[in-house]
């Protein structure tokens, strides 16, 4: 059935859908706020306030997203990042992590944890689009930050995009 649209057209779409049911979201709370009349109308300006944080987040994810199919499933569950490779992947709890940073050329994740050791998720990995979410939920994280270092160039070297905040006098 979807042989008649392209992959790269079908992986767009996907990609940016969250911003359409904003959009429709939003769509129908316009409608409801300018043309109806009580309760109906507040709730409608209620969704229009709703769409905006929905689209605001649907474009973050959307820039966030790496290109192309890699090796790999991630999974984030109850607070643990889990990525299954065919060759390396481990379990890194979000609690635990002292540093996250992007490679070079922007294909992996680079997550170091308290005890040194680290774990590579390449951004294209199936499921990696949850890690957007967890990597939020850092404390002190940048969102805005995040993405504009996984947007620049390739570089040579990996490129650190958090850090923990110290926790006491020594560490």
């Amino acid at each position: 059935m979807d042989d008649w649209i392209r992959p790269q057209a079908r992986e767009a779409l996907r990609q940016w859908s969250g911003l359409g049911f904003a959009a429709l979201i939003g769509a129908l709370g316009l409608w409801w706020g300018l043309a109806s009349f009580g309760w109906l109308r507040w709730l409608g300006w209620g969704l229009v306030a709703l769409a905006i944080g929905l689209g605001w987040t649907a474009v973050q994810r959307a820039r966030s997203a790496a290109r192309g199919d890699a090796p790999g499933v991630v999974q984030v569950i109850e607070g643990e990042i889990r990525f299954f490779a065919p060759f390396g992947g481990g379990f890194v709890a979000l609690a635990s992590i002292r540093s996250l940073a992007i490679t070079g050329e922007g294909t992996a994740w680079l997550i170091t944890t308290d005890d040194g050791r680290m774990l590579a998720i390449a951004r294209a990995a199936q499921g990696a689009d949850t890690l957007f979410d967890a990597f939020a939920a850092l404390p002190g994280m940048d969102m805005e930050h995040l993405l504009r270092m996984s947007a620049q160039p390739p570089s040579d070297t990996a490129r650190e995009i958090w850090k923990r905040p110290s926790r006491g006098l020594l560490t």
